[in-house]
């Protein structure tokens, strides 16, 4: 590991070790100082407003246990120092990704979160059964998931019997993945509190601090399915790359001085991508078509769930590319139709296609308001162009 990404890795485990520090300055000291603001007679109207402080903070202690636990297992499993001094310091937007994770924890791993997992990964799991009903035969079915999160869906597809290798960039979901994956045996081992910063939208303040059990169901139910379905190599069929999807599955290839050989080994690979929730994070959407149809086997199939929600638009960031001119993220945000179409000319067929499918994301269920996503749902196969 160089320098950088090692600064990369201590800086995204700073985030997580320190982020009772940064829920202090955020959510506690804010309260403080409106509380202290009031008059002593506005003080009596809200007698319940510094037990409330009290609680939110024993909460973010708890927090502290869980994420303090998590960092210091990681670092152990990355080869890190474990002393937290040595680490680089945690920016502001770290410590905003360790909120958002957990709040992934509760779409992914909880029973809070099994209605949107149902209705996406639902979806999906059921249009790969249809296609592969044999499930002795799974094993020989390689499916990839490129942006894999935190590891649930890639997890269910094994569980399926699939050969399943997910792919992710960011260092919160691969270290929590890491975590939940190898380290929580039992099914509800741990709680985490993930909703101390929605103060909008409460029926009782007590939901604010409600802990979340996590996991909802145990990695360690492979070892189960094993000992029952000995002919099901599962132990065998997962796995989870770390970096960029293009990068590492794109368009190097046979004969190609710039490939490496693990691109080389990715083209024409695969039976199945399955993009969840991933198609929009893309900064140039062709580049992803192309890696998707480059790894796909002939006449394989790509599987989509997800809206378009383009996350770069209104990024004017610039950057340099490989060839030395200079870009900026934002720019290519494609309507629906000009996407299908776009998706069909770089060939693709498409087999089965819905649209509007409403769902939420991350939702708490507690809650008095929510964000309602209208998401698209195909299923594609890679044809000669």
């Amino acid at each position: 590991m160089d320098q950088e990404e090692l600064e990369a890795l201590t800086k995204t485990l700073s985030s997580i070790y320190n982020f009772h520090k940064y829920q202090i300055e955020q959510i506690v000291k804010p309260r403080l100082l409106k509380y202290q603001s009031l008059t002593e007679e506005e003080k009596q109207l809200v007698p319940w407003y510094t037990k409330h402080t009290e609680d939110l903070k024993e909460s973010i202690d708890l927090n502290r246990q869980f994420c303090q636990s998590l960092a210091l297992t990681i670092a152990q499993d990355w080869n890190v120092d474990t002393d937290v001094h040595q680490w680089s310091s945690a920016t502001g937007h770290e410590y905003e990704i360790v909120s958002t994770t957990l709040l992934q924890l509760v779409r992914d791993w909880s029973d809070e979160g099994k209605a949107e997992r149902e209705l996406n990964y639902g979806k999906i799991i059921h249009e790969l059964e249809l296609l592969f009903p044999d499930k002795s035969s799974r094993k020989d079915i390689k499916v990839l998931v490129p942006g894999c999160g935190l590891g649930r869906l890639v997890m269910e597809l094994v569980l399926c019997g699939f050969w399943t290798q997910g792919n992710e960039i960011s260092y919160h979901m691969l270290l929590t993945s890491n975590y939940i994956l190898n380290h929580c045996q039992f099914p509800y081992s741990n709680s985490v509190f993930p909703f101390l910063f929605k103060s909008s939208h409460l029926v009782k303040r007590l939901f604010q601090v409600r802990p979340v059990a996590i996991p909802d169901l145990s990695p360690f139910v492979i070892n189960e399915l094993q000992t029952k379905e000995p002919e099901i190599p599962y132990h065998d069929l997962m796995s989870i790359t770390a970096g960029s999807f293009i990068d590492l599955y794109g368009l190097g290839s046979a004969g190609d001085a710039s490939a490496t050989p693990f691109q080389e080994s990715n083209a024409n690979s695969f039976s199945v991508v399955v993009t969840s929730y991933f198609l929009d994070t893309a900064s140039n959407i062709i580049d992803y078509l192309k890696t998707i149809y480059h790894c796909l086997k002939e006449e394989g199939y790509w599987i989509n769930f997800g809206p378009l929600l383009w996350h770069f638009e209104g990024d004017l960031n610039s950057y340099q590319q490989e060839n030395g001119s200079i870009s900026i993220k934002k720019g290519l945000e494609l309507s629906r139709e000009d996407l299908v179409e776009l998706i069909k000319t770089m060939g693709f067929e498409f087999i089965k296609h819905e649209s509007n499918i409403e769902t939420s994301y991350c939702r708490d269920i507690k809650s008095l308001g929510s964000f309602t996503f209208k998401c698209e749902f195909w299923v594609c196969r890679k044809i000669k162009v």
